[in-house]
Formats: C-alpha cells, structure tokens, sequence
C-alpha cells in the first residue's frame, strides 16, 4: 500500500513537540463499503484532528469516545462496526460494513518523537519498508524492504506489521504557476514532489518552496535531473513552456521506465515538440505514444489552478487503471 497521508504525519510530528497527547488511527482492514483506503491515518489530540478515515461520522464518533476515557492502552485493534454503544445496539457504518483500525495513543515523550522521525524518514526515502507495531507496548519500528509486500497488512497476536510500497513521485520540469498548484495538489495526494529548472532569473516565481512548506527548486538540467530521479513509480511532467528545459527531460524521460509521462500545451506546441523529438531523439512512434499532450483531462480547464486540477485527475486515473475524456 501506499501513505498517502504524509501531511497528518507531520501535524503528528507538531503536536508530540508540542507535548500534546495524541491517538493515531490507520486503517487496517474493511468490510462491505470501505470510505477509506487501507493505510489511510487519523489523527486527533481530543479536539484538534487531521486525516480522514470516513465521510465524517466515524470521525465524530472517534472524538467522542476519546473523551469517555476509550484506547488508554498504548495500541490496539478496534472493529468500528462491531460494538456496541451504551443502549446496547451495533454501531453501523452509514454506508454499510465495518472498518478495523489500529489505534496508537502517543505521550508526547521522546521516544515517540524519535520513533515518528524515523518513520517519516522512512516515507521520505521513498523506498519500501514496514513498520510494525508491538500491541502490548506500543512501540514501533521500521525495517526496509527489498521489495514491495504483496500483503499490505498482516495482523499477528502481539503485532500489526504495515507494508508500504515504493512511493510514487512527481518529477516537475519547469517553474511555473501550473506547476507550482500540481506541486501543492501531488503533495496532498501523497505524492513526493521534485522540481527543478535552469532558468535562475525565475527563482523569485516559485512561492512554493520549503520554508512555505513545499519543495526547493533543484537548478540543474532537466535530463540529469530525471535521470537522478526516475523509477517505474515517477511521474514526469513537463510544464515549463520552454524547449530548453522540457525537451531535455523528455528525452530522459522517454529512455526510462516512467509511469508516466506528460506535457503541457495546445494541440500545436504538442505537433511540433514530437517532430522536435522525433528529429532529435529518432523515437519511434511506439516511443512518443507513451507521452500524454496535450496534458489533462477535459474539465474546461482555463486557469493555472484548473489546468492543475486536470494534470493531477489524469495522473491519478491512469494510475487507478481508468480511462478518462481527454483534452481535446
């Protein structure tokens, strides 16, 4: 499985230095409607929450049952679905089923900050690992794997053991405003996101950089860049509008095993950058079909926000397997 919740790991990571208690939620396994991905965190100190682990009323509830004194142990398994509440009748999903959670509590202690460094190096090493969690105690490690479980969670009588596979990455090309909201949109759906340009006159455009909570511009040519970065689990987008910079890691890109591999501009720019590639690269044209441009979905997308909406919902559909209108 995937973590797609980097962002409530680190709300975690405040809190706990913030000498707050904190119960973590992962979802561990479903039945019937599943609100949720397996893997998905939830996070609450007992006011303030982060994460999702349903529409909403799971969430509640959870809140609620925090401050009638419930999950004092250290972790545990809770079957939501399967208990009872106080006039004795099942608690039931709105949508149908039961979800499994293992439930942390974390005192803001030292060790449980050490331990959620750890973790999130881990996440952002970006290679597989799994992290098992001791019931009786608590406590948590991290082992790295060779290669991706096939089982995303295997629950024994002392331990859940968690498999997170190799993370999926965005390799941006360019800065710009476009890239700039994909960067911020990859990010909140669990994506590691890296940028890079050659362009240095534009450093003072990009307003997304680590000190605001996003990614530095790595400034280096964009086919050295790829090359440093790609795996069969990137994302390569070319959104700087600008051959210097977009044909290179093209280029790259197409001599790799990318994911995928996209290219922003009008139906034009798209004609004459694949006779630019094709002249320049001699690719095939099995090679060029693995290249989607005009990039995005046909959402009538106008604006940098909206063309990033676009980018990402094409991103996510081709990674889920499912064909969408394209732009046309």
């Amino acid at each position: 499985m995937q973590l797609t919740d980097i962002s409530v790991l680190e709300t975690v990571s405040d809190w706990l230095n913030e000498r707050r208690q904190v119960w973590l939620c992962t979802v561990v396994s479903t039945y019937g409607s599943a609100p949720r991905p397996i893997g998905s965190l939830f996070a609450s100190d007992g006011r303030s929450r982060a994460g999702s682990i349903s529409g909403g009323c799971l969430e509640e509830a959870f809140l609620k049952m925090i401050n009638q004194g419930e999950f004092s142990s250290p972790a545990c398994l809770f079957d939501y679905g399967k208990h009872h509440n106080e006039e004795g009748s099942v608690f039931e999903l709105p949508c149908g089923g039961t979800i499994r959670l293992l439930i942390e509590k974390l005192e803001p202690s030292q060790e449980s900050i050490n331990q959620l460094s750890v973790w999130l190096k881990a996440e952002q090493s970006c290679l597989s690992y799994c992290r098992r969690v001791k019931l009786e105690s608590g406590i948590s490690s991290i082992e790295a794997e060779g290669q991706s479980s096939n089982q995303a969670v295997s629950v024994e009588d002392d331990s859940v053991s968690l498999h997170y596979a190799q993370a999926w990455n965005v390799l941006l090309l360019g800065i710009s405003l476009v890239s700039q909201h994909v960067a911020q949109l990859a990010r909140l759906a669990g994506y590691t996101v890296k940028i890079c340009d050659i362009r240095k006159d534009l450093a003072g455009d990009w307003g997304y950089a680590s000190v605001h909570g996003g990614v530095d511009v790595s400034w280096q040519s964009a086919d050295q860049f790829v090359e440093h970065n790609v795996n069969s689990c990137s994302v390569v987008l070319a959104l700087a509008h600008d051959p210097r910079v977009d044909d290179l890691g093209l280029m790259s890109a197409l001599e790799s095993d990318a994911f995928y591999i996209g290219a922003m501009g009008s139906k034009r720019t798209t004609a004459t950058r694949i006779e630019r590639l094709k002249r320049i690269g001699e690719y095939s044209e099995q090679d060029i079909s693995r290249l989607h441009a005009p990039i995005g979905l046909d959402i009538g997308s106008k604006t940098p926000v909206e063309i990033a909406i676009s980018i990402m919902a094409e991103v996510i559909a081709k990674r889920n397997g499912i064909k969408l209108a394209k732009v046309t």
